[in-house]
């Protein structure tokens, strides 16, 4: 009788694992279509030589198996998610809310997309001409949703749904390490500083802020500090305020770069990058608004693609 028992609950053991192993193999999550980069990003769009650049966006389909369909999506701005976003970071402080992108600078590059059966991803080009933008200085944000898909359900919102913080770049935009000096004119006394930041507005112009105004250390007037940085093609810098209120003097501006090859990718050289600059501002924050001189020298290192830079001189190895 206890053989006759156990035996009995080994074929119900055999038959429960058949049924499981089936189970997998069919499906193991409900499948949606959704954005692959989804929710916050900040995402980096270089700018071309005639001042436009290009967003991509990746779609997919989630799930345990193949997919077997055609899958076809549409997708649109979303300005009220940008603008729940900015009120759950900010709340009444509208000053620092992010500014959409405006939609006269943007076109998709088709009216929908298509996963294919065989495939898991369709990706979407979003053209941007930065001609169209009114204010470059601005950080934008473009909102995109989907807002249809046939062959699979969207999927919830948070993964069907991006914020794509837009950084422009151009072969001279980054972060520069190194140090700095802000020297006060009346009185000689100096405040160190540290790196700098330059953020692309065009294919050879960016923009900085003058000294050490940053949004942490002065959110309410840091902007009244823009300088335009622009690179001529033999690296000379011309640096002027667009604003004409800081009295601006450059005094030294200079950039030098070498190139040497990766050590262990031949697609890339390393780029350092060396940009130093003193120039005079005012400083529209002090009584008098006094005179202020920088002085500082920072450094950039970075992997730059070869076939960017086809006539650079090469350090020997």
């Amino acid at each position: 009788m206890k053989k006759i028992i156990n035996t009995v609950l080994c074929s119900l053991a055999l038959l429960g694992s058949v049924s499981c192993q089936d189970e997998l193999d069919d499906e193991l999550f409900q499948k949606y279509s959704y954005i692959i980069q989804n929710g916050w990003k900040e995402c980096e769009v270089k700018i071309e030589d005639d001042n436009t650049g290009v967003l991509y966006i990746d779609f997919g389909v989630n799930g345990t198996s193949g997919n077997d369909k055609d899958i076809v999506l549409t997708i649109a701005n979303d300005p009220d998610t940008l603008a729940g976003y900015n009120f759950d970071r900010f709340k009444y402080q509208t000053e620092a809310y992010f500014p959409e992108l405006p939609q006269s600078c943007y076109t998709f590059d088709q009216e929908s997309y298509t996963i294919p059966a065989g495939e898991l991803i369709a990706t979407a080009k979003v053209s941007i001409d930065l001609n169209n933008i009114e204010n470059p200085y601005n950080d934008y944000v473009l909102p995109i949703t989907i807002t249809s898909s046939t062959g699979e359900p969207i999927g919830p919102d948070k993964y069907s749904k991006l914020l794509a913080n837009i950084k422009f770049a151009n072969k001279y935009s980054g972060s520069y390490s190194g140090n700095g000096k802000l020297t006060l004119e009346e009185g000689g006394d100096n405040t160190a500083t540290e790196g700098a930041k330059l953020y692309a507005i065009s294919p050879n112009t960016c923009f900085m802020y003058a000294g050490n105004a940053t949004a942490d250390t002065d959110p309410d007037n840091y902007k009244d500090y823009i300088l335009n940085v622009t690179f001529a093609d033999d690296d000379q810098i011309t640096i002027t305020d667009p604003s004409g209120a800081l009295n601006f003097e450059q005094i030294t501006a200079k950039l030098t770069r070498e190139y040497e090859y990766h050590a262990t990718d031949t697609r890339y050289y390393v780029e350092t990058s060396v940009l130093t600059l003193k120039y005079r501002f005012k400083n529209l924050s002090l009584v008098g608004q006094p005179m202020q001189v920088f002085e500082g020298t920072h450094t950039m290192i970075r992997n730059v693609l070869r076939s960017e830079y086809p006539d650079v001189t090469v350090k020997d190895e």
